[in-house]
């Protein structure tokens, strides 16, 4: 009886489930906002560059361990140790070059998964936090299985075709399943996982339940001295945004632009000149994003629902 009481009580109604999806529309809309701001911050190169190195670093070691000694080298991408290039005799010019950029440490995925966790209702902050933490931890573990199978996808088509031009495909192929909707599927089902886990169904109708009114968003109307440090930080923040845009290197850069465009040039000093411009200005951009989202989050304030406190 117990049994079937406590499976019963964790069923949910479609009406209820119907409640649910609009109530949990704010996922979506927060997955968005984040996928802007990521978008923003990430627009230098190597935005994450000590993450990637990190990441590097350990490709490289955990390719040499599997597959043997010389099956990898590690070395400098644009300054930073990123760059790995997979060897082999098979191998098209003997080697695959590669590199860990923003996207591939992981980073845009464990966000992903961070805020689904976060914005479920219901569940305690302190099993959010250790969801996240857990979650983070295989994420990593998981991306690093990505870039190490690399090798192994790449030995799979070259051993069939050696030196072949096109011998890697199947390689660049996992990449990019994985890249555009593979990892995707992975999250979501962590999350799903951990949702059950931790009792989600029952939590969640618990919490709309014991809700009397809705979320509530206003100014700040009392300021405290680490709101206005968060202020000057801001401040700070748009002021090298400014410098960024307009500083000297990026002058410099369009004139060498200009230059280029006048003489109809095409070079490494054009190229060079392009890139430095495009890294300027997407610093500025970077640097400005950070800026509004500090102004924003130190002046708006959010009050959650409150609890409905009579007892059944």
């Amino acid at each position: 009886m117990e049994t079937a009481t406590k499976r019963a009580d964790d069923d949910m109604s479609w009406p209820e489930v119907g409640r649910l999806g609009l109530r949990y529309l704010k996922i979506p809309l927060a997955l968005l906002v984040l996928e802007m701001v990521y978008w923003f911050l990430t627009q230098p190169s190597n935005t994450l560059a000590v993450i990637q190195t990190v990441e590097a670093y350990l490709w490289h070691n955990l390719t040499e361990l599997i597959f043997g000694p010389g099956a990898s080298e590690f070395s400098t991408h644009q300054g930073w140790w990123t760059r790995v290039d997979l060897i082999h005799p098979n191998f098209p010019d003997g080697r695959i070059a590669l590199f860990v950029g923003d996207e591939c440490a992981g980073i845009h995925e464990m966000l992903f998964i961070s805020t689904l966790v976060m914005l479920t209702d219901g569940v305690p902050q302190r099993l959010k936090l250790r969801g996240i933490a857990v979650l983070c931890s295989l994420v990593f573990v998981l991306n690093l299985m990505r870039l190490t199978l690399l090798y192994h996808f790449a030995r799979s088509g070259c051993d069939v075709n050696p030196r072949g031009v096109w011998c890697a495909n199947e390689m660049y192929e996992f990449h990019k399943m994985m890249f555009e909707y593979g990892f995707l599927l992975i999250l979501v089902g962590m999350w799903t996982a951990w949702f059950y886990w931790v009792g989600g169904p029952k939590r969640v109708r618990e919490a709309a339940e014991s809700e009397t009114g809705g979320w509530k968003i206003s100014f700040r109307q009392q300021w405290k001295s680490i709101h206005i440090g968060l202020i000057a930080v801001a401040t700070v923040l748009f002021i090298l945004a400014a410098s960024s845009w307009t500083g000297d290197e990026t002058q410099s850069a369009i004139t060498e632009m200009e230059d280029c465009d006048s003489l109809n040039e095409i070079s490494a000093r054009c190229g060079q000149a392009m890139r430095n411009y495009d890294d300027a200005i997407s610093t500025a951009w970077s640097l400005g994003t950070l800026g509004m989202l500090t102004i924003a989050g130190t002046s708006v304030n959010i009050q959650r629902p409150e609890k409905n406190l009579e007892s059944e």
